[in-house]
């Protein structure tokens, strides 16, 4: 190899004694990407480093990039050519088209969603059913059931009740209504008093429950 100023990839490539398998082996690099590169793709620094390390090694003479062309170091990981398409660029970067809202038609969703909702759980204003309550609270429903029906302590079970002079046990007080499209059968519910005074139950009783995520729930502070 002539001692030049510069060199390019190609004319090194092609001047080798050896084959290119061979060279790709002693620079720890695939056939693949030395292929990428001739064709003017970018590669990583420590790619191209080593290709001219191995360079140098095998013609005796110290190349850089500085006098070798044909050889473009990747800029960011995801840079895979000489040029950027939108497909690659951040996302800051490429142009953004803004689209105009409607924000009545928006609104006009959004209470519709609402209304769908309020009309389909039927339910008085802040109730909620009692099976939805417990699993809030991470209260077994089979246990919430007991709580309700059959009660805690002392005394009688709720309707049950032969003599009036004989206690009833504590228990959890609920509405009832109707199952939606199962007429013959009926759901409990809670209204807002009915949950705090279920609360105040568990707490009696030293129940285990959590406090849920549903906003106005009387678990959370301030809002017993």
């Amino acid at each position: 190899m002539k001692v030049k100023q510069s060199y390019t990839l190609e004319e090194l490539c092609s001047g080798l004694a050896i084959s290119l398998t061979k060279f790709c082996q002693m620079a720890g690099i695939t056939e693949p990407t030395l292929i990428r590169l001739r064709k003017g793709y970018a590669g990583r620094p420590s790619t191209i480093n080593s290709i001219l390390n191995t360079f140098s090694q095998i013609y005796g003479m110290e190349f850089t990039l500085e006098n070798v062309e044909g050889l473009t170091l990747q800029d960011s990981p995801h840079q895979k050519g000489k040029k950027q398409t939108a497909s690659t660029l951040p996302i800051d970067a490429i142009p953004q088209t803004e689209v105009p809202q409607n924000r009545a038609t928006d609104a006009k969703k959004e209470k519709r969603v609402y209304n769908r909702k309020e009309k389909d759980t039927g339910l008085p204003a802040s109730a909620i059913l009692a099976i939805d309550f417990a699993r809030n609270h991470n209260v077994k429903r089979e246990t919430f059931r007991d709580h309700m029906l059959l009660g805690l302590g002392p005394g009688t079970v709720p309707g049950e009740q032969t003599d009036p002079t004989l206690p009833v046990r504590d228990h959890v007080d609920y509405s009832e209504r109707p199952k939606p499209g199962r007429p013959k059968e009926t759901e409990k519910y809670l209204t807002a008093d009915q949950q705090r005074q279920a609360l105040d139950f568990w707490k009696r009783h030293d129940v285990t429950f959590s406090e849920c995520d549903q906003p106005g729930c009387p678990c959370h502070k301030g809002d017993e």
